[in-house]
């Protein structure tokens, strides 16, 4: 298949924007989402120190009822999808079981009654979530407060873990409405950025390359040397139009016939003879 320079020109002009519109938008939608899950982490956990403090401050005031209510407006944050307690079995046994969702459910509470705190992005199906558990040990010393004088446990022993759950479905959602946006900005950039690079390149060699063509198919067919070609850029281009050109004048030179020669002989008596047509 033969191609022109033009049509090769074009094909690889379209390949490079194309190749580097994908990278952008690819690249983009990864620190986006890195970006995103960063600040949700660290939100997480800011709001699940936050929330013990809550917590702790409910019972030293005697008001470990309204614990309910405390969820409930945590819940209400944005983006948290749960907030809850989970007691341990030494909280158990000294308060009793309290309520139904402050029991084990998963593993991330197993693993967090053990004290490992867990800070998870979890994929289930097209739906994305984040889980952040902070363990809770008793100490003597936490923020001035004295964990052993209500809970009568060992220093060190874990007495529950806040657990929060994030919705990530709608911040990737705003990521991926982002990048899309992104994406048809870059794409109408490259759009003109090609179109122009186009132009320029049919300005500046496909037409000129066009007219030397032209050029020498008419010198070829033509007896003599056909019209010389106008230099109006002193580019590579124009250089090779100064060499046709220079072609040219060296082949009429060479075609023009010498005094010596019988033909100009008889030609030159003539004009002489006849003084009009000299």
């Amino acid at each position: 298949m033969r191609l022109s320079i033009a049509a090769k020109l074009n094909f690889f002009l379209l390949f490079i924007f194309s190749m580097v519109l994908v990278f952008s938008a690819c690249y983009q939608a990864v620190r986006e989402r890195d970006l995103i899950l960063s600040l949700i982490k660290e939100q997480s956990q800011e709001q699940t120190e936050a929330y013990f403090d809550s917590l702790n401050m409910l019972m030293l005031t005697g008001q470990m009822a309204a614990r309910d209510t405390l969820r409930e407006k945590f819940k209400r944050h944005s983006h948290v999808k749960d907030a809850r307690i989970v007691r341990s079995t030494a909280l158990t046994r000294q308060y009793g079981p309290g309520r139904a969702e402050e029991a084990v459910q998963d593993d991330f509470d197993r693993l967090a009654l053990e004290g490992k705190g867990s800070l998870e992005v979890i994929q289930e199906g097209a739906s994305s979530r984040l889980i952040a558990t902070l363990p809770l040990r008793a100490s003597k010393a936490y923020r001035g407060t004295d964990c052993t004088s209500c809970h009568q446990v060992e220093e060190g022993t874990v007495l529950g873990a806040v657990r929060f759950e994030y919705d990530l479905d709608a911040l990737f959602a705003q990521v991926e409405r982002s990048i899309l946006g992104s994406t048809l900005a870059l794409t109408a950039l490259f759009g003109a950025g090609l179109l122009l690079t186009l132009w320029v390149l049919r300005t500046w060699v496909v037409n000129p390359l066009g007219q030397l063509t032209r050029a020498m198919e008419e010198a070829t067919d033509a007896p003599l040397p056909g019209r010389r070609l106008e230099i109006e850029e002193e580019d590579e281009i124009g250089r090779v139009a100064a060499a046709y050109n220079q072609m040219l004048d060296s082949m009429e030179r060479r075609l023009a016939p010498r005094p010596s020669e019988p033909g100009a002989q008889s030609r030159t008596m003539s004009a002489a003879a006849d003084p009009k047509r000299g």
